[in-house]
């Protein structure tokens, strides 16, 4: 399965929003300003990211680009609430190092960028993911490991780049979750070249 070229700019645009910058020019519009923020954010030039989000033009943005805007998307929703968290994600060594509203986002953040998450707060939020939110952290947590190389994460899903990015999304409409079945010859995979290193 390949990503489409005319899916990409609809998922962009979803997470655009949270890129919004305040560049000085009054006249600038909002997508102006938020097409600006994710340029800077990728240390691209503004003419880029228009290309990226284009519907009718061929550019697609790198995988590893779309993974970065990805990870910075849930960062900033969780940094923009402005509420008393209800998790918080450690790392390594017990310190805080994001607070969030949602267990996706705690789950997310601690996938990638932590170690491991708390509740520290029980308002209305729920302390534990669905089956399918646990699938796509146990791939999340595998691509991070380094274990698999994300390129045999695909050949076993029998998907491009830019999907193995959609099938580690959290809090999107479009996300999609890996089949039981091959996550677990991955883990296999990983758990044998874990054990030939010790």
């Amino acid at each position: 399965m390949k990503m489409m070229h005319h899916e990409m700019p609809f998922r962009l645009r979803d997470l655009l929003p949270a890129f919004e910058i305040y560049t000085g020019d009054k006249k600038a519009t909002k997508f102006a300003r938020q097409i600006e923020g994710m340029a800077e954010f990728l240390n691209k030039q503004p003419r880029t990211v228009e290309a990226y989000l284009s519907y009718s033009r061929e550019r697609m943005i790198p995988a590893d680009d779309y993974w970065a805007v990805a990870v910075e998307w849930v960062k900033r929703r969780a940094k923009a609430s402005g509420l008393k968290p209800q998790f918080v994600v450690l790392d390594d060594n017990g310190d805080r190092v994001f607070e969030c509203q949602w267990l996706w986002e705690a789950t997310f953040l601690a996938d990638t960028e932590g170690s491991s998450w708390q509740q520290v707060r029980c308002l209305w939020s729920t302390n534990q993911l669905d089956e399918r939110g646990q699938r796509r952290s146990r791939l999340r947590r595998l691509v991070r490991s380094g274990l698999v190389a994300p390129d045999q994460v695909c050949d076993v899903f029998n998907f491009d780049r830019h999907c193995l990015v959609d099938y580690q999304m959290e809090g999107v409409t479009w996300g999609s979750t890996p089949d039981e079945l091959r996550l677990r010859v991955l883990e296999q995979y990983a758990a044998e070249r874990l054990g030939e290193a010790a």
